[in-house]
């Protein structure tokens, strides 16, 4: 596989953070990365980080289901289990450029993480 393979680059990427390795993760992820993501709200590639060192080191488990890539695209669905939280489907889409991470959308249910604090005041379900 081609070193700047999308789906390559995604799977090092997970393999990282899912492993505790979040320097190595962060090293993926481009300057100015986009993030789209359900709950919380991440404007610098940095704040992205710090978040994934937050909630990664909440992670008990992950077991990837599915990978899947169609040029400088790929996508990953698995369930990771979290302290407090219990299991999670979790389904990440990458666009990669110049062999990094320049953009990570993430789609997953979000009334656990609202129920345990997660968003902000003004997004918590009453």
């Amino acid at each position: 596989m081609p070193e700047n393979d999308a789906l390559t680059i995604a799977r090092a990427y997970h393999d990282a953070w899912t492993s505790m390795r979040f320097d190595e993760a962060t090293a993926l992820l481009a300057d100015g990365l986009e993030v789209e993501v359900p709950i919380n709200d991440y404007p610098t590639t940095e704040s992205f980080a710090e978040g994934l060192r937050g909630f990664g080191a909440m992670t008990r488990s992950v077991e990837l289901l599915s990978a899947m890539s169609a040029g400088n695209e790929a996508m990953l669905l698995y369930d990771m289990e979290v302290d407090g939280l219990g299991i999670m489907r979790v389904v990440e889409h990458f666009t990669v450029r110049d062999g990094r991470i320049a953009r990570i959308r993430q789609i997953h249910d979000t009334a656990v993480l609202r129920a345990a604090g997660f968003a902000g005041p003004a997004e918590r379900v009453a």
